[in-house]
Parts: C-alpha cells; structure tokens; sequence
C-alpha cells in the first residue's frame, strides 16, 4: 500500500487503520485545542540564551591534594564551613587539607569529605568574585562525592547532612 492510499484509506476509517469511534461523552482533543487557541496567551517564561546561564559540575575523589583550600580562606564563610565540618566531623579537616600528609588525606575517610567542603568552599570564592555565575546558574552535577556537594549547593541536602556522610554512603 503506498502513502497516498495509506493516507486516504486512514482518513475514511477504513482498512488497516480502522480505528473504534470514541465512547459518547468522550473529550475530543481537536476541540480541546482549537479552544486553546482561543484564550489569551500566557506570558511566557524569558528564556535566556546559553551565554547567560551557568552550569557547576562538582569534582570528586581523586581530586584531592595537601593545601587545597588554602587560597579560599579569605572569603566569606569559607572557615565557618571547615569549622562546622569539624564539628560534624570530630577532627580538624582544614589541618589536614591544608598540611596533610598526602597519605592521610588520601584515605576515603578523609579525602571525601575534603572535596566535599573545599567544593563549597570554592562556590564562596565564586560567589564573591563572580555573583552572576551563581545566580544564573541552571544546574548543578557532580562526580561521586561532587554529588552530595551540588546537592548541598542546590539546596536539596543540607551541609551538615552532606559532611556526615560515611564513606560507604558516597560510593
């Protein structure tokens, strides 16, 4: 059968594409879109073109090294993340990051929740030098332990819930 017939066939409700008719009482979508058609149109959202928005990818573990973090302790609220990691913690993880050894800060126990609070940290520095970055930011992802750190970013997790977070968890 070619289109032509195909198409005449379908539109006489005949042949392979005989179709039941709908139940009575049954809404006929035709009718529910010309209708839309009709009503005022809804102010749509602005869309903003992909050079004026912002994606953040969070890294995970493996990115870790002995003095990372050192250079973001002069922004704002950066030492209140350490220090509430500390707590939540029961060691001091900004000694660590910022002194090491490598070997301990290799550990999963530790190094997990050092790229976790030095990835918050950096969104503080970003947040300062470059505010629009951050407010037109779109999405935010993350590699392994990155994830937990856009959740946190994102709103959906909350900072102490994502430094508690056992090795295990990450994985």
């Amino acid at each position: 059968m070619n289109v032509r017939v195909a198409r005449g066939a379908w539109a006489r409700g005949c042949g392979a594409w005989n179709f039941p008719r709908p139940p009575p009482g049954a809404v006929d979508v035709a009718e529910l879109l010309r209708d839309a058609a009709v009503e005022e149109p809804r102010a749509a959202a602005a869309r903003r073109l992909p050079g004026q928005c912002s994606v953040l990818l969070f890294p995970g573990q493996g990115s870790q090294v002995v003095g990372m973090g050192r250079g973001l302790l002069r922004y704002p609220r950066v030492r209140e993340l350490y220090a509430a990691a500390r707590r939540v913690l029961g060691y001091d993880l900004l000694e660590l990051s910022l002194r090491g050894p490598q070997e301990a800060l290799d550990r999963t126990a530790h190094c997990q929740p050092a790229v976790f609070v030095a990835s918050l940290a950096a969104v503080e520095k970003l947040h300062h030098l470059q505010p629009a970055v951050i407010e037109n930011c779109v999405a935010a992802a993350g590699f392994s332990v990155g994830e937990f750190a856009a959740l946190v970013f994102a709103g959906a997790m909350e900072f102490s819930e994502g430094s508690a977070v056992s090795p295990e968890e990450f994985l």
